[in-house]
């Protein structure tokens, strides 16, 4: 029987460590593959324990700054619906109004929605043996220690950095069960490789150059109107 297991990311923290990903590798900027990303993880767990891991869902934890001048919600909006419609994950995502560039606010809203969700799928029967968290953030110490008295394991997931950071997660006792997997030593498997091609706007019918692999494609124009079609 395999162990079922449900990948937990932090879309902040994901965010902000592409850098290390990118360096890994030299380059300056890459996209992720998004819908090998949990897959790859689970294989990897999977060789650790000698086991079969079944991936149960993908949980993506993120918020959309409603209060930032400038910023455009339609692309990340697009983003979201990318994740959900074309990779599978079930995704939590909150409008914060965070203001100026103050992105704590936003930290907290993610890390209490993905604590949240930790305790109540590890509390549910039958359900999660393990859980793998993509995240770094210390502040989700206490949620694991109490996933794990209900008797799941937990994997963690981060990156390397080469400069002084805060204690991390994995610095954190009595909170996991495996090895950190360390995401940019997986650099080069989850970039994702794909050429830009022309595709027409399921709404007007403009024909522009994307490198966008989602089902439903719309122009630069359409896209911050889709959403309410």
């Amino acid at each position: 029987m395999s162990e079922k297991a449900i990948v937990f990311i932090d879309g902040s923290w994901l965010y902000k460590c592409r850098s290390i990903l990118f360096s890994k590798l030299g380059e300056e900027n890459f996209e992720i593959d998004y819908a090998k990303l949990p897959r790859l993880i689970c294989e990897d767990v999977a060789n650790s324990l000698d086991e079969d891991v079944s991936l149960v869902r993908t949980m993506y934890f993120g918020t959309i700054p409603t209060a930032r001048t400038g910023f455009n919600t339609a692309k990340q909006y697009s983003f979201y619906d990318f994740l959900e419609k074309s990779c599978g994950y079930d995704t939590n995502i909150h409008e914060v109004d965070v203001g100026g560039d103050d992105n704590r606010m936003a930290g907290s809203w993610v890390n209490v929605s993905l604590a949240t969700n930790l305790v109540y799928y590890a509390a549910l029967p039958n359900v999660m043996d393990i859980a793998i968290i993509v995240s770094d953030d210390p502040d989700l110490a206490p949620a694991l220690r109490r996933v794990r008295s209900l008797g799941k394991r937990v994997q963690l997931v981060e990156a390397h950095s080469s400069a002084a950071t805060p204690a991390t997660l994995s610095s954190c006792r009595r909170i996991d069960d495996f090895p950190t997997i360390y995401l940019d030593d997986h650099a080069a498997d989850v970039k994702l490789i794909r050429e830009r091609i022309t595709r027409t706007c399921k709404l007007c019918g403009r024909e522009e150059e994307t490198t966008w692999a989602g089902t439903d494609f719309y122009c630069s124009q359409c896209r911050g109107r889709h959403r309410n079609v």
